[in-house]
């Protein structure tokens, strides 16, 4: 009986050493990632739909109608850790910084999110919501400032401030200048640049940046500016060219015709960017649907903007071997 006693003991006393040879270590674990955790400085972000910003000023029930809060530019330090404390002033938002590695997370009203990101690398790394939420939802972008060497701490400026403000055109003024409207008032501009000609860095996605849209004309064979007005009095006669099957005053129509209709098509649908690293993080900018929030009058508005302006003089000689697409256009 004692034998059997002793050999109980003995087996008791390797289960608890080898227990405690597992579990002591991943306490101990635990408790320096708690103190790490609680050491790390804490940055407070809240998403406000109506001024299309992340700020890290306090936005409560009393102030929430302000219109001038601050975009955020946390500064944050190489092998940090920082704590950032998201919540929502409004409506559900969608915080991203893939740069930094912080994968998109939804952001409730009245609820806080809390990430931490620890850089590896000196820089400005831009943060986005990537839900659409309203209509200033293309401005809720910002900076992050990762301090250390070699740093450049001016951020490049964000086209299309406050976008969502501009004026309407009156009704004579034309369709084009309508389109010149939508395409900074829907919130274009933010991604494209002004006129289309600079799109903005899209990161980890295929083509690097947004696709610049200032040579949609060329795009769509339209090849001079009479080209591009004689295409766009076809179209303020004929939306989306419906039984409109030749246009003399228009150079390889059927070509103009089926690419035209096919930008459309394109521009209604929407797309999503695809990824340069298949194990990356989301690209954080994507096409919308914008069929889903205009009409076709007013996507056929913009589109024509976009052609008129874009076109070259009518001086400009058309290719002598017809049309040619670059690869990837």
């Amino acid at each position: 009986m004692k034998r059997f006693s002793i050999e109980g003991l003995a087996i008791a006393m390797i289960g608890a050493a080898l227990v405690a040879a597992v579990v002591v270590p991943l306490r101990i674990e635990a408790f320096r990632r708690a103190a790490r955790d609680r050491a790390a400085s804490v940055v407070e972000l809240t998403g406000v739909m109506a001024q299309g910003v992340w700020t890290d000023e306090i936005v409560v029930g009393g102030n929430a109608w302000r219109g001038d809060f601050r975009h955020a530019r946390p500064v944050l330090a190489v092998g940090k850790t920082t704590r950032l404390r998201l919540t929502s002033a409004d409506v559900v938002h969608t915080f991203s910084a893939p740069e930094l590695g912080i994968d998109p997370v939804e952001v409730y009203p009245g609820k806080v999110v809390e990430l931490l990101v620890t850089p590896k690398m000196p820089g400005l790394f831009e943060y986005y919501c990537t839900t659409v939420c309203g209509k200033a939802h293309f401005a809720m972008r910002g900076f992050f400032e990762v301090m250390g060497a070699g740093l450049a701490k001016k951020a490049p400026p964000q086209p299309g401030a406050a976008y969502w403000l501009t004026a309407e055109p009156p009704a004579a003024a034309g369709t084009a200048a309508r389109g010149q409207w939508l395409f900074r008032q829907q919130g274009c501009v933010t991604c494209h640049g002004e006129e289309g000609a600079a799109g903005v860095p899209n990161p980890n996605s295929m083509n690097a940046r947004v696709p610049i849209i200032s040579d949609l004309a060329r795009r769509n064979f339209l090849f001079t500016s009479a080209d591009a007005e004689a295409f766009a009095r076809l179209l303020t006669l004929h939306p989306r060219l419906e039984g409109v099957t030749e246009a003399p005053r228009v150079p390889l129509f059927p070509v103009v015709k089926r690419q035209y209709l096919a930008t459309l098509s394109l521009v209604r649908e929407g797309r999503r960017s695809s990824r340069l690293d298949p194990a990356g993080p989301r690209p954080p900018l994507d096409m919308p649907a914008w069929g889903a929030r205009l009409a076709d009058e007013d996507l056929e508005a913009i589109l024509t903007y976009l052609l008129t302006q874009g076109a070259s003089p009518a001086s400009a000689e058309r290719p002598a071997t017809g049309p040619h697409i670059l690869k990837g256009d």
